[in-house]
């Protein structure tokens, strides 16, 4: 007897232990897939690369031709960065200092993501199965005769 009552309590602190949800190969999978953090920051410093390549386009050309006029030698030069410079003195720092912050923000969405990728995958496939399901159970159903006062034709 008093083997028995060890085996139960042995099985019933097991339990818990067993039906805990393991893994799914397909999460770790989604997780892998996603950007490792120096990534992310590599992407920052290219969009920074490209956000100065932009402001440094010559615009004095696109002037004299919208302008229909012969511009100076320092107005032909002018670049969209001297343009938003303007309005703006610090608009590079400005770019630059969102580019950082867009950046860091993006790398913690990364981190949010990868802990709740399982769990949007599994409600994901759950939504999917049920409206399945609901498809599947709509087509048994004849709704011609359940309201026989509606008449299309009175519409």
């Amino acid at each position: 007897m008093r083997k028995l009552l060890l085996a139960a309590s042995a099985l019933a602190f097991a339990a818990p232990v067993a039906a805990q949800n393991y893994p799914d190969p397909r999460d770790e999978e989604i997780v892998r897939s996603l950007p490792a953090p120096g990534e992310v920051e590599a992407l920052g410093d290219r969009v920074g690369a490209v956000a100065e390549a932009i402001l440094d386009t010559p615009v004095g050309p696109i002037r004299e031709a919208v302008e229909g006029r012969r511009l100076d030698r320092r107005e032909r030069e002018e670049t969209l960065g001297d343009v938003a410079s303007r309005d703006d003195p610090y608009a590079r720092e400005r770019i630059r200092d969102e580019v950082e912050v867009a950046t860091a923000g993006l790398g913690a969405a990364v981190e949010q993501f990868a802990v709740v990728a399982p769990v949007l995958r599994r409600s994901i496939e759950d939504a999917a199965r049920r409206m399945e399901d609901a498809m599947a159970h709509g087509r048994d159903r004849d709704y011609r005769d359940l309201d026989d006062r509606y008449d299309p034709r009175d519409d």
